[in-house]
């Protein structure tokens, strides 16, 4: 082999690895000239595939010193250059990456020692996020330049130690398999991590770079109140200099979030932005805030300057689509908000052009084209986009979902494979546009089907629901003809809702009477599942049986209403738009008049509980048009939410939609632009 460049050795460490090895030593292999392989115990295949490459196997027993073992292979390099890699990490060998190889270890001046690799770590259950970092995994021979840390181990602070200038940027990129959710479950990592951790601990004066790895497990396992424990503590000691502070921000802020404090988040972010300007991730989580606390004017500049960042910046841990389609993302929400819908579409298609997988920006194009009447915008995405072939999967139950049959005629010739792979799709838009006796025609050969079966049942007995007009029950006859029809039983949600339906019998619901009566549910009758129930009302929605639906809402016990609108997706309160102006009606009904300011909180329904159905209520009121009744929901939304936490602490936030809502009902809100789609968009994003 001839060298236009020095000379690189492999060092990895490695136990068990069979499953990855293979494919990390055949990507590397030809790029590096020795591989010394670290084998710590291995009882797989790991030692037999390595020798195939040619690597030379050094036996060691582990003592749950990561940094100790890293070292160890380091000392049987021979090259005047290391390369470090793990087993679940392959090297991204293009011609690029070979010639910027080869130019900077040719031409790398005597104060170069390392050079910061691009880490790219896929995340999720195949990779759809993933999350890059800069790490120095190429450097220099040198006995100076040696691993620290038992875990989350680094190399960087040693050569910066002797030579503070001595890490330079490259293009060079690895991509890390281990944190997909399959191989951290089959591999235990979690608990492995903070078994190391407190071992080292507890021989230690708790240095901060363990306690900072302790707060990241926490962090990652969503203890988010056991990370702050020990992170806020941390960031009040630690500077810019170590070198995961920038991580410690943003973790800290995020954290603050999760446990239900923006405004201090957003202190923290603020606090730190000076030192990281060209930081998207925390400029963005700014932006984040900022919505959260209902200003999306602030947010849009956060999301600017956030954009701005991601032009220049290389050196943080960050996550797929920060200053670039994620935040396109947010800066379409934000300006959804104000109600700027032309530019909310383009902020979305700018965010398809830039990642065409972006499902987040897919789904809001769609629910804002449906909610607001824009359907050109998704013909404007599909050309300026070219979404893949999941966005027009998505597309079939969004559209079905909303009451947008149209859309699937519109887009016949893209939808062709995704309906093909959703069979039950053409008997429900049948059933929207009207054609009932199509839609079942259509739904009945599927009923018997092993595992559409009872979601095709389900439609046809919601069809029969649709027939009788909500007047009366589906006849017993009906479901036996069906029974006869499929050769399959009544699904165990239609079932459910047939016995609430009985029991609320005609009447007991009109117009003007309380409709949660006790009279409504016989005494006697077991209540119903709420998943049954939910999925039965679902069906009665999808084929357009809105009597019906509203009979099935009306016979639920006391709060279950709320707690039924509030589970649907967006996409489905979207659909509840479409339904007839009676149907809202009585829909609005069940909520009744907003209590008194005064009145105690007698029930034992949980203070969110509470909210969500003040929010559902005055959002549905203002849709109605009834503007003061909506202010007053909205006042006991509001009052509600700001109660003391259980921990005695007084509330001082309120969520995105309630800023939303008190905005809608101020006096004179009603007459500007826009305001009834933003109603519209309220309910659908509650």
């Amino acid at each position: 082999m001839q060298h236009m460049r020095p000379e690189i050795s492999l060092c990895m460490i490695v136990k068990d690895e069979e499953d990855y090895l293979r494919h990390c030593l055949e990507a590397i292999s030809g790029v590096v000239d020795e591989m010394i392989i670290l084998d710590t115990g291995s009882t797989d295949d790991t030692v037999r595939i390595a020798s195939l490459y040619g690597a030379k196997i050094i036996r060691a027993e582990w003592n749950g010193d990561f940094a100790a073992a890293r070292n160890q292979s380091l000392t049987a390099a021979t090259k005047p250059w290391i390369l470090v890699l793990d087993a679940d990490e392959v090297w991204v060998k293009t011609e690029q990456s070979k010639t910027e190889l080869t130019r900077l270890l040719s031409g790398s001046p005597d104060h170069v020692w390392g050079y910061w690799v691009k880490v790219t770590s896929l995340l999720g259950r195949s990779g759809e996020e993933r999350v890059t970092d800069s790490v120095c995994r190429l450097f220099r021979n040198d006995p100076r330049i040696a691993f620290k840390g038992r875990i989350h181990e680094e190399i960087a602070s040693s050569i910066l130690a002797f030579a503070p200038e001595g890490v330079r940027h490259s293009e060079l990129e690895v991509l890390h398999y281990g944190y997909l959710e399959e191989t951290i479950v089959r591999k235990n990592k979690t608990e492995r991590n903070m078994q190391l951790i407190r071992s080292a601990l507890n021989g230690s004066d708790n240095p901060p770079e363990l306690l900072y790895a302790l707060a990241a497990e926490w962090f990652q396992q969503g203890e988010y109140n056991e990370a702050l424990r020990l992170l806020e503590p941390l960031l009040a000691r630690l500077g810019p200099s170590c070198g995961y502070h920038s991580d410690l921000v943003l973790k800290t802020a995020y954290a603050l979030r999760e446990s239900g404090r923006p405004e201090r988040a957003l202190a923290v972010v603020q606090a730190w932005t000076p030192a990281y300007a060209d930081f998207a991730d925390v400029l963005e989580l700014g932006a984040v805030l900022e919505l959260d606390l209902g200003r999306e004017e602030v947010a849009l500049d956060w999301l600017k300057k956030a954009r701005s960042a991601a032009k220049t910046s290389g050196q943080y841990t960050s996550v797929s689509g920060a200053g670039t389609y994620r935040s396109l993302t947010l800066e379409g929400i934000a300006l959804e908000r104000l109600g700027r819908w032309e530019e909310a579409e383009t902020a979305y298609i700018a965010a398809l052009t830039s990642q065409p997988g972006n499902m987040a920006a897919w789904q809001r194009l769609l629910l804002l084209a449906a909610a607001t009447g824009r359907p050109n915008a998704i013909a404007d995405a599909a050309v300026r986009a070219l979404p893949p072939p999941a966005a027009w999967q998505a597309l079939v139950p969004a559209a079905l979902e909303a009451h947008r049959p149209e859309w699937l005629l519109r887009h016949a010739a893209r939808l062709g494979a995704a309906l093909r792979q959703q069979p039950l799709a053409t008997g429900l838009a049948l059933a929207q546009l009207g054609e009932d006796a199509a839609a079942r025609a259509s739904l009945q050969p599927w009923a018997a089907h092993a595992q559409l079966g009872p979601e095709a049942s389900l439609a046809l007995w919601a069809l029969g629901c649709k027939r009788s007009a909500g007047r009366e029950l589906a006849r017993a006859g009906d479901h036996q003809q069906l029974r006869s029809r499929t050769a399959c039983a009544l699904p165990a949600a239609a079932h459910a809702a047939d016995a609430l339906l009985r029991g609320a019998a005609p009447g007991h619901a009109a117009a003007g009477t309380a409709p949660h009566s006790a009279a409504s549910v016989p005494r006697g009758t077991a209540a119903a599942p709420p998943q049954a129930v939910h999925a039965a009302a679902q069906a009665l929605a999808r084929v357009g049986a809105w009597a019906a639906w509203l009979r099935l809402l009306q016979a639920l016990p006391p709060g279950a209403t709320p707690a039924l609108l509030a589970a649907l997706p967006p996409a489905a309160r979207c659909g509840l738009l479409r339904a007839p102006a009676s149907v809202r009606e009585g829909l609005l009904e069940l909520f009744g008049l907003p209590p008194a300011m005064q009145q105690p909180f007698t029930d034992e329904m949980p203070a969110t509980a509470r909210a969500t159905e003040a929010l559902l209520a005055g959002t549905l009121v203002l849709l109605a048009g009834r503007q003061t009744t909506a202010q007053e929901w909205a006042m006991r939304a509001r009052h509600i939410a700001l109660q003391p936490a259980a921990s005695g602490r007084p509330a001082t936030v309120c969520s995105p939609g309630l800023h939303m809502l008190l905005r809608l009902t101020a006096p004179g809100a009603a007459a500007t632009e826009g305001f009834a789609s933003r109603c519209k968009m309220l309910f659908v994003h509650l």
